[in-house]
C-alpha cells in the first residue's frame, strides 16, 4: 500500500511539471476547493487525460463528471476569451450563453452515446462586452474512467471563425461585383448594389446608399436595406453626410437612435455605423455616401474594418461605371442624333450643290472647247445665278458655324424696326403680287428703337417670307409688328399649304424638311428654318409656329425691349440707319421659283473660319495628307498632346513605343493602309486595347465592314463635322480609361482569389492524407478488433478525406488552366472523344450505357485541355445518367446560332432546369443534392476557363428529368503557342 500511494504521489507531482502557463497555474491551484478534489484523489483516468492534455499543442477541453467540470490546455485558452481562468467549473456555468445547445449534445456522449462530429458551427460567446459572433469545428469524444465507464467528455475544438468571416466577406465581394455590374444607370446600379451587400446581414446589418452631388441640392436616398421598422433611418438628415462627403465618419449609440433598427441574431442591435465617401478619381469631394451598420457581434477590428474600406472602392467603382454608360448612352444618342442631321444635310446639300455647278460648269466647259463660244446672255446669267446661290448656301453654313463657336460678328443697335421690317417685306412685293398672292405689310412705328443686328434680322425677315411665298399659292402674305408691353412681335402669316402638326416639333431642326410637302421647289437645305432660330435666340428671343394643313401658317418672333438682356459688349448707342438691300440671294432664289427673273447684279457677303477647342492625353494620328495631318493636330492639339506620322508602318512602330491612349488613321495610306493598321494592333497584346478610331472618305463601301469586322472602335467618314469629331474622341477615351481600370480590379481581385484558394488547397493535402493513411492503416490493422459502428465512422472519416482531396485537386487543376501554355494544333475530336469514354466505361463495366460519337469532328486546339473539356462533360453525362435504365449519351456537332459549327455532349440523364442556367460555369455550384450525384462543383468552372481560353464559348440547354446538351466553341485561329 505504502509504494503504492508513494508512487500515486509521485505521479501527481510530475503531472503540472514541465513549461506552460496553464501547468503553473495548475501547480499553484488549490484543487481541493474544487468539486474536483485533491488530485491525488483523482481517478488515474482523469490524470491521463489531463497530462495528454496538457502535452498537446492543440486545443482541448475536458468536461469530467456527472457536473462537467472543466479541465484545458494552453492551446484551448484563446477560446475562452475572458473566462479564463475556469478550472475545476462546471461547463454550464461557464458556457451559459450556448449550452442550451452544446449541453444535450455532451451529455449525449457522456451517457454512453457516439462521439460527435459538428463543423463550422455559429456559437455567440459573451466575450468583452458583447456576444460574440464566433464559429467551431469540433468533436465530443467519450472519456473513460476508471471502470471503464464513460468518466468525461474530450472536446477536440478548431476555432474557424477568421476563415468563416473571410469566406463570407469574398462571396460578399464576389456577389456585389457579379450583381450589379450590369448596371445600365447609376440607379439602378444603387439598387443591385444595395441587395447585394443585404444579403450579408450578419456582418453588414444595414445598409444606405445617398447621392450628395446634385449642384449643391440636398441629399437624396438612392436605396436602402435591413432597417425594418427604423424609417427615420432613412432621411438624410439623420446621418452627417456632409462630414462624410469629405472623410469616413464612425457614428456610434445608434440603438438609442434608432430603436427600431432590427436585432441580431443574439437579439443585439446595431451601435455603430460608418459612413464613407464614394469619390472618383480627381474628385476633392464624394458624389454618394454609403452608409452601412457594424454588426453586434464583431469587433471593429483589423480583420472586420478592411472590409467595409473594400466595400466601398466596389461601389464606388460600379457606380461609376453606370455612370460611364449612362453617359456614354447620353453621349452615343446625341451622336446618332447628330449623325442623323449630318446624313440629312448631306442628302440635301448634295442636291442644292450639283445643280448650280452643273449651270456653272456646262457652259465653261462648252467655252473652253469652243473659245468663240464665250460666256454671254442666258449661260452667262445661269452661272451667276447659280454662283450667287453657292454663296448663299456657303454663308448659311458659315453663320452656323460661327454660331456655334460663337464668334458671329454681331452689333444690337436701336433701329427703328418698324421701317425696317416694312422695307424688307417690301422687297417681295413685286414678286409675290406677280404670283397673284396679296402682301399686307401691317408695321406700325413703335414708341422707341429695338436693339437689333440689322443684317440678322434681314436673314429672320426674308427667311421667314421665302418660306411663306415657297408653300403659298394663293390668298395672301400678311407681315404685321407689334408691341406688347416689353416686347415685340413679329408675325408672318400666310394662307399657304399648311404643315402636318406631327411636323411641327422638328421644324426648327437643322437640316430638317417636311418630306412631300407641296410647295413651288423641292429645293432646300433645312436650313433657313433652324437659322431663324438661332439668330432670334442670339437676340435673347423667341419663335414659335402654329399651321393648320390646307389653311396656312403662322410664325411669330418675339424680341424684348431695351438692352438689358444682350451681351453688354455687342451694343452700340448710334442708331442704326441700315435699310433693305436692293437684292438678295433668297429673293433672286424665289423668282426663279416663278420662271419670271429681272437681271439682278449679285451680294457679297463673307465668313470668318470657326475653330474648336478640347483637353490633354496622348493620340496618334495617321495621314498620309499633309494638309488633313496638320488640320487634325490643329483640332486635337487644345485638348490632347498630338503625335502625326505619315503612313500605316510609321504608325505602328510609334505605337509600339508610345503606347498612345488613342490612335486615329486614315483608311488609304502607303505602305501599310489603316485596316491593316488596326489588324496588326489588334495582334499584338502591347497594343490589342488601345481605341482605334478610322477616318476615309469612302462610305458605304466595304472599307467600312472590313474596318468593323477587325474590331474598329469607331468609323467616321470624310468630311466630319470637328465637334463630332472631338466629342467621338472624348468618348472612347474615357472608355478606354474605365475598360483599364475595371481590368486592373478584376484582375487584382481574381489574383487574390486565386493566391488564397491555391495556398489554401496545398496545405490541405498533407493533413488530408495522413487522415487518409491512418485510418486506412488503423482499419487494416485493428479493424478485427472494431466494432461495427467503429468502422463505419473509420470509413466515413476516409471517404470524406477521399472527397476532400478529389475537391483539392480539383481546385489546384482549375487554377492551373490559367498558367499552361496554349498548344494549338489540329485535334481528332472524335478519337478523342471515343478515347475518353472507353475509359469512363471501364472504370464501371457493370453499367450499360449507348454512347455514339460522330465521324469527322475535328478543330485546332490544344489536345490536352480539350481532353480535360471531354472528361468533364462526359465524365458529367455518364454520372448524371446513372439512375436512367436505358442510358444514352452522344458527341456531335450542329450549328450556332451564328451558323458556325458547335461541338455539343447530349444525355438523356437527371437534367437541370433552365431556369438555373447562369449558375452552371460557375465555381462550386452544383444543382443536384450530394446524395443523389457526388461531385465538387467544380468541373463544369474548369471547362468554361479552358473554352474561353481558346476564345472560344459553352453553354448548355437542359430539362429536369429529360437530360441535358452542352455545347462549346473552338475557335481555331490565332492564339498563343508554346515551345514544345
Amino acid at each position: 500500500m505504502g509504494d503504492d500511494a508513494g508512487g500515486t504521489l509521485t505521479k501527481v507531482a510530475e503531472l503540472f511539471e514541465g513549461p506552460g502557463e496553464m501547468r503553473a497555474l495548475m501547480r499553484a491551484m488549490d484543487w481541493s476547493r474544487t468539486k474536483l478534489g485533491p488530485v491525488d484523489r483523482w481517478p488515474s483516468s482523469l490524470r491521463t487525460m489531463v497530462g495528454f492534455m496538457l502535452s498537446s499543442r492543440f486545443p482541448l477541453l475536458l468536461w469530467w463528471g456527472p457536473e462537467m467540470l472543466q479541465v484545458y490546455n494552453d492551446a484551448f485558452r484563446p477560446i475562452l476569451r475572458d473566462k479564463h481562468p475556469a478550472l475545476g467549473r462546471p461547463a454550464s456555468e461557464v458556457w451559459p450563453e450556448v449550452w442550451d445547445f452544446a449541453g444535450p449534445i455532451a451529455h449525449g456522449v457522456l451517457a454512453g452515446g457516439p462521439a460527435t462530429w459538428n463543423e463550422d458551427v455559429q456559437l455567440f460567446i459573451n466575450a468583452g462586452g458583447i456576444a460574440e459572433e464566433t464559429y467551431f469545428t469540433f468533436s465530443y469524444t467519450p472519456a473513460p474512467d476508471d471502470e471503464g465507464g464513460v468518466g468525461g467528455v474530450l472536446n477536440i475544438v478548431q476555432e474557424t471563425t477568421a476563415k468563416v468571416h473571410a469566406e463570407r466577406q469574398i462571396r460578399t465581394l464576389h456577389e456585389l461585383s457579379t450583381h450589379a455590374v450590369g448596371a445600365r444607370s447609376e440607379d439602378e446600379a444603387a439598387r443591385l448594389v444595395v441587395d447585394g451587400l443585404a444579403k450579408n446581414a450578419l456582418d453588414l446589418p444595414f445598409v444606405l446608399l445617398f447621392r450628395v452631388d446634385d449642384a449643391g441640392g440636398a441629399p437624396t436616398l438612392l436605396a436602402s436595406a435591413g432597417l425594418g421598422d427604423a424609417g427615420d433611418a432613412a432621411a438624410p438628415e439623420a446621418w452627417p453626410l456632409a462630414a462624410a462627403s469629405a472623410h469616413e465618419v464612425v457614428i456610434d449609440d445608434l440603438a438609442s437612435r434608432f430603436p427600431s433598427l432590427p436585432a441580431g441574431p443574439s437579439g443585439a442591435r446595431p451601435e455603430r455605423a460608418l459612413a464613407m465617401p464614394l469619390s472618383r478619381p480627381g474628385q476633392a469631394r464624394a458624389h454618394a455616401v454609403l452608409v452601412v451598420g457594424s454588426s453586434p457581434h464583431r469587433a471593429l477590428d483589423e480583420r472586420y474594418r478592411p472590409l467595409f474600406v473594400e466595400v466601398a472602392e466596389r461601389v464606388t467603382a460600379l457606380l461609376a461605371t453606370a455612370r460611364a454608360y449612362e453617359d456614354e448612352t447620353r453621349r452615343a444618342e446625341a451622336l446618332a442624333e447628330l449623325d442623323r442631321g449630318k446624313t440629312a444635310f448631306f442628302g440635301n446639300v448634295s442636291h442644292e450643290l450639283r445643280t448650280p455647278l452643273t449651270l456653272i460648269l456646262g457652259p465653261l466647259e462648252d467655252a473652253l472647247a469652243r473659245p468663240e463660244r464665250a460666256l454671254r446672255g442666258e449661260d452667262l446669267e445661269a452661272a451667276h445665278r447659280s454662283a450667287l446661290r453657292l454663296l448663299r448656301l456657303v454663308n448659311s453654313l458659315l453663320d452656323f458655324a460661327r454660331l456655334e463657336a460663337g464668334r458671329l460678328e454681331v452689333s444690337f443697335a436701336p433701329t427703328d424696326l418698324a421701317a425696317l421690317t416694312t422695307d424688307l417685306a417690301s422687297s417681295f412685293r413685286s414678286l409675290i403680287e406677280r404670283a397673284s398672292i396679296a402682301l399686307v405689310v401691317d408695321c406700325p412705328p413703335l414708341r422707341a428703337p429695338v436693339y437689333v443686328d440689322a443684317a440678322q434680322w434681314e436673314k429672320i425677315v426674308l427667311n421667314l417670307l421665302s418660306n411663306a411665298f415657297k408653300f403659298t399659292f394663293e390668298g395672301e402674305i400678311a407681315v404685321s409688328l407689334r408691341e406688347q408691353g416689353e416686347r415685340v412681335t413679329l408675325a408672318v402669316r400666310d394662307t399657304g399649304t399648311g404643315i402636318p402638326a406631327a411636323e411641327l416639333p422638328r421644324l426648327f431642326e437643322r437640316f430638317h424638311r417636311v418630306e412631300g410637302a407641296p410647295g413651288r421647289s423641292v429645293e432646300g437645305t433645312g436650313i433657313g428654318l433652324s437659322l431663324v432660330k438661332e439668330l432670334v435666340e442670339l437676340h435673347g428671343g423667341r419663335v414659335r409656329v402654329e399651321s393648320v394643313v390646307g389653311r396656312g401658317t403662322t410664325f411669330e418672333v418675339e424680341l424684348p425691349t431695351g438692352a438689358a438682356h444682350l451681351p453688354a459688349a455687342r451694343v452700340v448707342t448710334e442708331a442704326s440707319r441700315a435699310t433693305a438691300p436692293g437684292t438678295s440671294p433668297l429673293l433672286l432664289e424665289a423668282e426663279r421659283w416663278t420662271g419670271d427673273a429681272p437681271e439682278r447684279p449679285p451680294t457679297d457677303e463673307g465668313a470668318p473660319a470657326v475653330g474648336v477647342g478640347a483637353e490633354r492625353a496622348t493620340i496618334l494620328v495617321a495621314d498620309d495628307n499633309t494638309d488633313m495631318r496638320q488640320y487634325l493636330t490643329r483640332l486635337l492639339t487644345p485638348r490632347w498632346r498630338v503625335e502625326a506620322v505619315s503612313d500605316g508602318e510609321a504608325a505602328l512602330e510609334r505605337a509600339r513605343t508610345l503606347a498612345p491612349d488613342l490612335v486615329l488613321s486614315d483608311v488609304m495610306m502607303p505602305r501599310l493602309d489603316g485596316v491593316a493598321l488596326l489588324r496588326e494592333l489588334r495582334a499584338d497584346a502591347r497594343t490589342r486595347e488601345i481605341p482605334v478610331v478610322l477616318l476615309s472618305a469612302r462610305a458605304g463601301e466595304e472599307a467600312l465592314l472590313e474596318g468593323f469586322s477587325k474590331m474598329a472602335d469607331d468609323y467616321l467618314v470624310k468630311p466630319f463635322a470637328a465637334r463630332e469629331l472631338v466629342a467621338r474622341v472624348q468618348t472612347h477615351l474615357e472608355m478606354a480609361r474605365l475598360r483599364r481600370r475595371w481590368s486592373r480590379e478584376l484582375a487584382r481581385a481574381n489574383q487574390e482569389l486565386e493566391a488564397f484558394s491555391y495556398s489554401v488547397s496545398h496545405d490541405l493535402r498533407a493533413p488530408l492524407r495522413a487522415i487518409d493513411g491512418f485510418s486506412a492503416a488503423l482499419l487494416q490493422e485493428h479493424g478485427a478488433g472494431l466494432s461495427l459502428p467503429a468502422r463505419h465512422h473509420l470509413d466515413r472519416v476516409r471517404a470524406a478525406a477521399q472527397r476532400m482531396g478529389t475537391l483539392i485537386d480539383d481546385l489546384l487543376g482549375l487554377a492551373r488552366i490559367t498558367k499552361v501554355g496554349l498548344r494549338r494544333a489540329p485535334v481528332d475530336l472524335t478519337a478523342l472523344a471515343r478515347k475518353v469514354l472507353a475509359e469512363i466505361e471501364a472504370r464501371e463495366p457493370a453499367r450499360e450505357v449507348e454512347w455514339q460519337v460522330a465521324d469527322g469532328l475535328h478543330t485546332v486546339a490544344d489536345a490536352r485541355l480539350v481532353t480535360v473539356v471531354l472528361e468533364n462533360l462526359l465524365g458529367n453525362a455518364w454520372k448524371f445518367t446513372g439512375k436512367k435504365p436505358h442510358a444514352r449519351i452522344e458527341v456531335g456537332s450542329e450549328p450556332d446560332r451564328e451558323g458556325a459549327a458547335a461541338f455539343f455532349v447530349r444525355d438523356n440523364g437527371a437534367g437541370f432546369d433552365m431556369k438555373y442556367v447562369d449558375k452552371l460555369f460557375a465555381p462550386f455550384q452544383r444543382l443536384h443534392a450530394q446524395r443523389d450525384f457526388d461531385g465538387t462543383g467544380i468541373g463544369l468552372a474548369t471547362v468554361q476557363r479552358i473554352v474561353a481560353r481558346h476564345d472560344g464559348r459553352v453553354w448548355a440547354n437542359g430539362a429536369e428529368g429529360e437530360g441535358a446538351t452542352f455545347y462549346f466553341t473552338l475557335d481555331g485561329e490565332g492564339g498563343e503557342v508554346a515551345d514544345g
